[in-house]
């Protein structure tokens, strides 16, 4: 997701530079005047990271992430600092699950004087090595028509217990999305179904013409040991610019697919490709995300409810920003739409049965305007009393009550 103007890009390449806030020059500095270095912190793919760890040692000072990405440490000045032996002066670290930790050294006090903020990449971590997978060069146009090329990477993580597969969850390793998260696996293992990463430019946005990777998911097929891994019923996920990977499969093969996940997205127009309408989906929304503020996909949920009948809901997040507060949480509740998905669309037989809109439950719509947690009323489809055309859209009963439970979520005290 490029979340940053093309100035801002540009110098995201570079030497990172802090903002000096309170003194504009040596000169006028007292002992004890407190000094800001600011910043915003992202992922390799341009996604803001909130709650990662930032500190500066030894001079002190210790803060993390807002939901947008953005920090602000701050120290007292002191004519005492200096370099040590080594010639550094302080250390700059940034800390956030999942990824690798980066740690910048201050080895002159002039850092401190510099007039723009830091922009700081955390890489992720590497794919697990018990993890089957491959990268290889594509060229391909994403789920918008744009062309893109480069590498792809490719990796399947299908339980040893699993003699067969009877699912396979797609997610894009954009953002949020990874196969190496416990309560994934753990889904993976209870449900038999085989976790699908793609990774890179070329797939992680989606693609105009999913067919594309049909020889790497057989490849993976191969390297599994999987071979029905090849044709087996979809979910997918994708977080940010992922969700146009998410949409791309329900849109193109509506046969194939149980359900999708749009967490956070970055483009509106993602959400209304042609047949999703017909595939379960729920979109994820942050309340403090810039995107979400600006672009008001909940609208364009109940637009897409009214006017093409969809079996979509939205899910918002209250407090939080473009990225998760706590990812165990989220993971949890994608579980639950996944598990509806295969319990409403499977049950016991490995063909797709259609969605009837009227056998599904409604919930409620969030009020933005209120904000906080919410208590939304959920209900049976002929029972429901509210506009049954621009409500929620939920799956079943069970998914219902997970649904009105995870909007009452605490996301910051993970309650």
């Amino acid at each position: 997701m490029k979340n940053v103007k093309a100035g801002l890009l540009i110098m995201s390449m570079l030497v990172a530079l802090p903002v000096f806030a309170e003194s504009p020059s040596k000169a006028n500095l007292k002992p004890g005047q407190k000094i800001f270095v600011t910043g915003k912190v992202m992922d390799t793919d341009d996604n803001w990271l909130n709650d990662v760890n930032v500190s500066m040692r030894p001079i002190g000072g210790q803060t993390s992430t807002d939901p947008n990405g953005d920090f602000a440490v701050a120290f007292l000045w002191s004519e005492k600092l200096k370099p040590n032996k080594r010639g550094i002066i302080a250390a700059l670290t940034f800390e956030k699950e999942g990824h690798l930790v980066k740690t910048i050294r201050i080895t002159s006090i002039d850092f401190f004087f510099n007039s723009k903020p830091l922009v700081v990449k955390l890489e992720p971590k590497p794919i697990e090595k018990n993890i089957v997978g491959f990268t290889t060069p594509m060229n391909t146009f994403n789920a918008v028509g744009k062309e893109s090329s480069g590498d792809a990477e490719f990796h399947v993580y299908i339980p040893a217990s699993v003699d067969k597969v009877r699912a396979a969850f797609y997610l894009t390793r954009h953002g949020i999305g990874n196969i190496t998260h416990p309560i994934l696996q753990k889904f993976a293992q209870e449900q038999k179904v085989a976790l699908v990463s793609m990774y890179g430019d070329p797939v992680q946005r989606g693609l105009t013409d999913v067919s594309l990777t049909d020889m790497h998911v057989k490849k993976l097929a191969e390297l599994s040991g999987h071979t029905e891994l090849v044709d087996a019923p979809i979910l997918t996920f994708g977080h940010s610019n992922g969700t146009g990977f998410a949409a791309c499969w329900p849109s193109q093969r509506p046969e194939q697919c149980i359900g999708w996940i749009s967490f956070h997205p970055g483009f509106t127009e993602y959400l209304k490709f042609p047949n999703t309408e017909n595939i379960p989906s729920m979109v994820m929304l942050g309340t403090e995300d810039k995107y979400f503020l600006r672009s008001r996909q909940d609208q364009t949920v109940q637009e897409m409810r009214q006017t093409r009948n969809a079996a979509m809901s939205t899910m918002m997040e209250a407090g939080v920003g473009h990225g998760p507060v706590d990812a165990e949480i989220v993971w949890k509740f994608v579980v639950e739409f996944c598990k509806a998905a295969i319990r409403v669309r499977l049950g016991e037989s490995s063909e797709l049965k259609p969605i009837m809109i009227e056998d599904g439950w409604l919930g409620a719509n969030y009020d933005v305007e209120a904000g906080g947690r919410q208590h939304l009323k959920i209900a049976p489809y002929s029972e429901f009393q509210g506009d049954k055309s621009t409500a929620n859209w939920l799956m079943d009963e069970q998914f219902a009550k997970a649904w009105q439970q995870y909007a009452r979520t605490d996301h910051v005290e993970g309650k």
